[in-house]
């Protein structure tokens, strides 16, 4: 009874968790123009974390909880990153909408406010929640957000001196991507491949 009601809770937890965080990209704060707001998705998500811990903690111990909690430091920022490329894809927003820079500190902050939520929902004893774990997938998930603010030429330089941080298909989505401060370009990228190949070095 244990193990089923376990691996009931989790994967209700990551269905949940989904179902909540597929919905930042459509979120307005992303092109705010006036002020930084937090997806209303993500205060939800954070509440429905801290909730559900402790009703699985009552009503079938910790050890249930640890397992429904285990690896949620590694598949938020994932869901993150995702939601990163979905916007790049031109989905989710409204057509011939960009993300502003507001709404780029918008979608770091909800990494923030969702690794704290989260970290307070597994604080128990037995929890598998691992502070080295998190700090780099969220580490991580914040450095792709941060891209989506870079002009052309930075996202470049980035590009060059973090080849393996991220996918090329990653770096190529982001290059394509129109954002607050440049205009898409996934030629340049190409080129970038190009002359780095041969050792050279890609022009203005």
């Amino acid at each position: 009874h244990g193990v089923w009601m376990a691996k009931f809770c989790r994967v209700d937890m990551l269905i949940q968790t989904v179902k909540r965080m597929s919905k930042i990209c459509k979120s307005s704060t992303l092109v705010a123009k006036d002020a930084v707001r937090l997806p209303s998705c993500v205060n939800d998500l954070g509440e429905y974390l801290t909730a559900v811990s402790d009703v699985i903690r009552e009503s079938g111990g910790n050890k249930v909880a640890s397992y429904a909690f285990s690896s949620l430091e590694q598949y938020i920022p994932l869901f993150l990153m995702q939601t990163v490329r979905i916007i790049a894809k031109r989905r989710g927003l409204p057509a011939g909408s960009i993300v502003t820079l507001n709404g780029v500190e918008a979608l770091d902050r909800s990494g923030s406010v969702l690794y704290r939520d989260l970290k307070g929902a597994t604080g128990f004893e037995g929890s598998f929640w691992d502070d080295e774990v998190a700090a780099d997938a969220f580490e991580r998930s914040a450095s792709y957000v941060a891209l989506i603010e870079f002009d052309i030429e930075e996202l470049v330089a980035y590009c060059r001196n973090n080849r393996s941080e991220f996918s090329d298909e990653d770096y190529k989505l982001m290059f394509g991507m129109d954002g607050p401060r440049r205009m898409g370009d996934a030629g340049k990228y190409t080129i970038m491949k190009e002359r780095s190949a041969q050792g050279g070095e890609l022009r203005r």
